[in-house]
């Protein structure tokens, strides 16, 4: 006895199996990243620019406070001169010298708001521990740097993503695209 795979709208139609028994399927498919933006209306860019007065300096500061996962798709910066920058997670502590600043929701429709904190600054302290996931390098004077991150960064509720320059005292700004999503089981 074989199963028998049918349309759970009532249509009476059933699924077809090729001679390599492969399912006969015609399916429209799209990114997560996209789900969460388009149907979730979850999708967000956070702004913002600094000049770090030295090197090391913290000038961006994201924690996640919602109760789904936060996932950092990619950010862009602009600078006027070389530099890299440390993308850390898991900072520990409580940010000093940052302003807050505002995401964007990227579905006009949507009235949904980010859930956490965003800050920006030119020497934000009071952190410490974090662990170094990415490190960027701007080779050219001015100009622009984006990076996807081939493997998205989750932060966790109470999850930190923090942003350190190398060298300092150069203005910046750039953007960094985020969702929140959770696997649902």
């Amino acid at each position: 006895m074989g199963l028998i795979l049918e349309d759970g709208r009532g249509s009476g139609r059933t699924a077809g199996i090729d001679s390599d028994n492969r399912l006969s399927v015609n399916a429209i498919t799209q990114s997560t990243e996209h789900h969460a933006n388009h149907i979730g209306g979850k999708a967000f860019s956070v702004n913002f620019s600094a000049t770090p007065t030295g090197a090391g300096d913290c000038f961006l500061y994201i924690k996640n406070t919602s109760e789904d996962d936060m996932t950092i798709e990619g950010f862009s910066f602009w600078l006027v001169a070389d530099e890299y920058v440390d993308i850390k997670i898991n900072d520990v502590g409580t940010p000093v010298g940052g302003t807050d600043i505002t995401s964007v929701n990227l579905n006009s429709a949507s009235g949904l708001l980010a859930t956490g904190t965003f800050q920006a600054g030119n020497d934000i302290t009071g952190l410490s521990a974090g662990s170094t996931a990415y490190r960027i390098y701007h080779a050219s004077s001015t100009g622009s740097t984006g990076h996807n991150f081939e493997q998205d960064i989750i932060l966790k509720r109470n999850g930190v993503l923090t942003i350190y320059c190398q060298t300092g005292t150069t203005a910046l700004a750039g953007y960094v695209n985020f969702n929140y999503h959770t696997i649902q089981d």
